[in-house]
């Protein structure tokens, strides 16, 4: 004989494991709430069939309810991790929606499968595959932190596609990855919206955005996200900076954001003065607008140059414009000669630097200017260049490439 009061308790226990309330599960199972009461109190059994649609919409078995559970539970499902998987895998069939709907990209399901891409390779003599992995790094916890997960994600995709184009190779297919606890569904979709409109924006082909849900180790709302972007070139085509020559100019292209390596400098001001985030300034905007703007991406313009010949290296500036690491691709026995007359410095970085916690040689060493990238270009075509350019960045001529006589091994020099 079942014992009512045992299969009550076991559906009472499993009903609120699963977050349900009496109403939610007597709604699914069509029935009265009053009904699920009575079961749940013992008063009443529910049918054979309904003992078994029950275990389904429960996430358990037959037997366990039965059973009772024989004191304690003899399953774990996801929702003792913490983890919706119901809402997660509605979020993923969303935004699977977002993929760019073209003949080049397709594959079969984007959870489990590959993305196969069909590339173009007419007219290329030497075909050349190049990919990159890029992730936000420290910027990423302040934007998740402060709510701005559509500038990290933007930010994302112009850092990641700027990486191919220092060698000229456009981007052709990006696909983003999120490790996150069981997050909130708009903010993840808000997310998958943001890359597919930055890849849109650079006729770069959106992949997606694969979800890794680990409510075990991610509390809700937090993240880490990546993105690997994939291009194809003609080897000729390739900038690897060989063609760099003295004489070069150095053309400098404004980018509204901060680098990632800055931020932990970003960090020990606002720990020093955290009355300063919300200030105002550059019109309505705050310290903190300002900081969260994505950086730019030169993917068209770059493009463009490229087709035409026009560049001889491209460097770009990750932390500061005297950072030798930006610029080795420049041959043995040369160097970047930097002026900072001409730079027009953007009001978040004269804020930071009339804030006057840092002298002007850390300052410079630890930031950019709003200098996003360099280009080495034939003085001939100096003129050309800064013509095309102005029509879609700022930018200025910031020095030339000089032989390190009297700076050996330097890389890079102010004058």
């Amino acid at each position: 004989m079942l014992d009512r009061e045992k299969v009550g308790k076991a559906l009472l226990e499993q009903r609120r494991i699963k977050g349900m309330t009496q109403k939610q599960l007597a709604s699914l199972l069509n029935v009265s709430y009053q009904a699920v009461s009575r079961w749940e109190q013992g008063i009443s059994l529910p049918s054979v069939d309904m003992i078994y649609n029950i275990a389904q919409v429960l996430d358990t078995t037959v037997d366990s309810l039965l059973s009772g559970f024989s004191g304690e539970r003899k399953s774990i499902s996801y929702m003792d991790t913490g983890l919706d998987t119901k809402k997660i895998h509605m979020v993923k069939d969303r935004l699977a929606d977002m993929i760019t709907q073209d003949d080049r990209l397709f594959y079969t399901n984007i959870v489990t499968a590959p993305v196969f891409f069909k590339p173009d390779l007419i007219g290329m003599e030497e075909p050349v595959c190049s990919f990159a992995l890029h992730v936000p790094g420290s910027k990423e916890r302040f934007a998740m932190k402060n709510g701005y997960d559509r500038e990290i994600c933007m930010d994302l995709v112009a850092n990641a596609s700027n990486n191919l184009m220092r060698f000229g190779v456009r981007p052709s297919v990006l696909l983003a990855n999120v490790v996150c606890g069981n997050n909130d569904s708009s903010q993840l979709l808000l997310m998958g919206e943001s890359m597919k409109e930055a890849c849109e924006n650079d006729g770069i082909l959106f992949a997606g955005l694969g979800v890794a849900a680990q409510a075990v180790n991610y509390p809700a709302n937090e993240y880490k996200i990546g993105a690997v972007v994939f291009g194809i070139s003609d080897r000729k085509d390739i900038i690897t900076g060989s063609e760099i020559a003295e004489g070069d100019v150095l053309i400098g292209l404004h980018t509204a954001g901060i680098s990632s390596l800055s931020y932990p400098f970003i960090k020990v001001i606002l720990d020093r003065k955290p009355e300063i985030i919300n200030t105002k300034f550059a019109g309505e905007n705050t310290f903190i607008d300002e900081l969260m703007r994505p950086n730019t991406s030169y993917v068209n313009i770059i493009n463009k140059l490229n087709r035409q010949k026009l560049i001889h290296g491209i460097f770009i500036i990750r932390k500061s414009l005297l950072d030798k690491k930006s610029y080795v691709q420049i041959p043995e026995g040369l160097g970047a000669s930097i002026s900072f007359t001409s730079i027009q410095m953007p009001p978040l970085f004269q804020y930071i630097f009339d804030l006057n916690m840092m002298d002007r040689e850390c300052f410079l060493k630890d930031f950019s200017l709003g200098i996003g990238m360099l280009l080495a270009v034939p003085e001939k075509y100096c003129d050309k260049v800064l013509k095309i350019i102005k029509k879609h960045h700022k930018c200025y001529c910031l020095g030339k490439i000089e032989k390190d006589i009297k700076h050996l091994g330097e890389r890079v020099w102010i004058v």
